[in-house]
């Protein structure tokens, strides 16, 4: 674990394992605290890890200037009730997204004072990510009201 970069980062129950610098950015290796997982269809508390899924997600650039990537495991763990397979839930990032919630929150915020086009050269997205950033947040908060 690098204690530094974990406080950085400013995740609650993430820990940075590792990190590497590429010429494009930095990529943090990052690992959930806990070691179980409730069922989202029973609502059962499981232990049983079935198995690991790693991939990329994009988070806010570090020092403005860096783009920097995080290297999430979702865990999968097996529901001893149910007998399915489920994802963990990562407070962080949406079920199949690419991009940090915090990230989408940033993007979508330039977008209200720009266009999709600008925002999306400036981080060097697709206007089509740039969009599901847009729906995204915007569910999110019609959730939440």
């Amino acid at each position: 674990m690098v204690p530094l970069l974990s406080e950085l980062l400013g995740l609650s129950g993430i820990d940075v394992e590792s990190y590497q610098e590429s010429e494009d950015g930095l990529i943090l290796e990052v690992e959930a605290h806990r070691d179980t997982a409730i069922c989202p269809r029973c609502g059962t508390l499981s232990h049983h890890l079935h198995q690991n899924h790693g991939y990329l997600v994009r988070d806010l650039p570090i020092s403005h200037y860096r783009k920097t990537w995080l290297r999430v495991n979702r865990r999968q763990f097996k529901c001893s009730t149910c007998g399915k397979p489920f994802s963990e839930e990562l407070e962080f990032v949406g079920a199949r997204r690419v991009y940090t919630d915090r990230y989408a929150e940033v993007v979508v915020s330039e977008v209200i004072h720009s266009n999709t086009a600008n925002v999306a050269r400036q981080h060097g997205l697709s206007e089509d990510i740039v969009w599901s950033m847009v729906e995204y947040v915007s569910e999110k908060k019609s959730v939440l009201t």
